[in-house]
């Protein structure tokens, strides 16, 4: 069976940062442990970019910027670039599944599945540019012609979490790079493998030198890059209380910035819709990531007549769930991703037991598992919607379900939370889901499922967030909007232009 060991070797340079087009030292001799969660053991050593090492890296992507050829290539042309990069990606999907599952301990059997899915978002992107209206003709107020022109924000700090990085990478770098912005890449120093190994996919595919850019760096260092003043927009996900430091320095000096935060995401299920049926979605959706997922579904809401009997129902999914080595085929959940957020969960776990919160199952660490950051899936009954683990992101693989009166009360409960990033309703009526979708404050909101669209948009309300990634909405997170008015139209313009 595969283990971390196999994929050890398979980065170029981890021992080293990407600036300016080059795989170069780091200014110091500091090294970052990557430790893969299901074993507790080392998986790779990579460079620890320093003060000096970020600076280098922002000049080399401003310099690209300012004075090299990207932004002044054709969408048409940069999008040739994009479909190489997808390219490169999809044929290591088997390499970059490895150390997904190395470096966080998520499933190598989904992830081979997923890797290609997120190659093709360099693809739709290329597409875009032969779609989107970067240039749309207007009709001036006061005669002559007139143009609404979408110009790239600039240089782009794009900071990255460990639980998805490829994908939430690619959904940053994809928009930027098409739009004819340059990219600073913070990976994050739990999980920057992946990141290594996009890198080097855009290397294979030619971009120009200092337009895309790598460094791994510890938050003090990472600061430096939100603030330096020559980084024109910043593109974060992660926790809401880094996302609001964040927030705060790009708004003192003025800076663009999308900020993909934090969720605490209620399931309402209705009583038109089986029990059976939910449970095995909601269980099913609560192992991806073993519970990492900023949108999973964790405040589940039902009226108090059936509350009881799902309960049951859950319990019953949850106990059959098979927790082990994310390497195993047959293995349904894997580990946590490292000690300090096993010990968070176990905190909220104890949290929620002290304040009266009933413990159906899980809550422990499986007791075949002597070694790796492992935990039950956990599922908490008649829990309140005031209760910290009702109201706090955990970011594991624990449930509250929360019982209510009826329709009313459940949509006000949903809406009763500091963020608003995803939700879903259960119901077979699509006339009633889509009246309550429209009245749950969340940025997507599903039927009967655990469901995201990135093609369309993602992001979130209140705390959840500040933007949209995805789709044409994420793209403009990368435009700069320009009105030119003239007297009459120029002798040339570029072929696609939106009337």
């Amino acid at each position: 069976m595969l283990t971390h060991a196999n994929f050890a070797e398979v980065l170029k340079f981890p021992d080293r940062l990407f600036i300016d087009g080059d795989w170069v030292a780091p200014s110091t001799d500091a090294r970052i442990n990557v430790v893969s969660p299901s074993t507790e053991e080392i998986f790779i050593r990579v460079a620890q970019a320093a003060a000096a090492d970020m600076d280098r890296a922002v000049s080399a992507a401003r310099k690209a910027f300012d004075d090299g050829p990207w932004p002044r290539m054709s969408h048409i042309e940069r999008a040739g670039y994009l479909r190489r990069i997808g390219q490169e990606l999809r044929s290591r999907a088997n390499e970059l599944g490895g150390i997904w599952t190395s470096e966080m301990g998520s499933l190598y059997a989904a992830n081979t599945q997923m890797v290609p899915g997120f190659a093709d978002v360099y693809d739709y992107h290329a597409e875009l540019a032969e779609s989107f209206p970067f240039i749309e003709a207007r009709e001036p107020a006061q005669g002559g012609t007139g143009y609404l022109v979408r110009e790239p924000v600039g240089v782009v700090a794009a900071i990255v979490p460990w639980n998805g990085p490829l994908m939430l990478a690619s959904w940053k770098v994809a928009p930027a790079l098409l739009a004819g912005c340059t990219v600073i890449l913070k990976a994050s120093p739990e999980a920057p493998g992946a990141l290594y190994a996009l890198t080097e996919a855009a290397e294979a595919a030619g971009l120009p030198k200092g337009v895309l850019n790598l460094v791994t760096a510890d938050r003090e260092v990472s600061e430096l890059l939100v603030r330096d003043s020559r980084v024109d927009k910043v593109s974060f996900t992660g926790s809401t209380l880094a996302g609001r430091k964040i927030g705060a320095i790009c708004g003192d000096r003025i800076a663009r910035c999308t900020l993909e935060l934090g969720g605490k995401s209620p399931a309402i299920l209705l009583d038109d819709y089986d029990i059976d049926a939910f449970a095995a979605s909601i269980a099913g959706s609560t192992t991806i990531l073993t519970g990492q997922v900023c949108a999973a579904l964790t405040r589940i809401i039902v009226s108090r007549s059936r509350h009881d009997e799902l309960a049951e129902a859950l319990k019953a999914r949850l106990d059959a769930v098979k927790v082990g080595d994310p390497f195993d085929a047959r293995s349904e959940m894997g580990p946590l991703a490292m000690a300090r957020q096993r010990d968070k969960v176990e905190y909220y776990i104890g949290m929620g037991q002290a304040e009266g919160a009933m413990l159906v199952t899980g809550g422990r660490r499986p007791s075949h598992l002597e070694r790796g950051f492992y935990i039950e899936p956990t599922l908490f009954a008649n829990v309140d919607n005031n209760a910290t683990i009702a109201r706090e992101e955990i970011f594991g693989p624990v449930l509250s379900l929360i019982p209510v009166a009826d329709e009313t009360e459940a949509v006000r409960i949903a809406n009763e939370s500091d963020f608003g990033l995803n939700a879903s309703v259960f119901t077979n009526d699509a006339d009633r889901a889509f009246s309550i979708a429209r009245e749950i404050r969340s940025g997507t909101v599903a039927q009967n499922a655990f469901r995201n669209d990135f093609t369309i948009a993602f992001g979130g309300f209140k705390q959840s967030g500040i933007g949209r990634e995805g789709g044409t909405e994420g793209l403009r997170n990368y435009l700069e909007t320009k009105t030119v008015l003239l007297q009459s139209p120029p002798s040339s313009m570029p072929a696609a232009v939106a009337q």
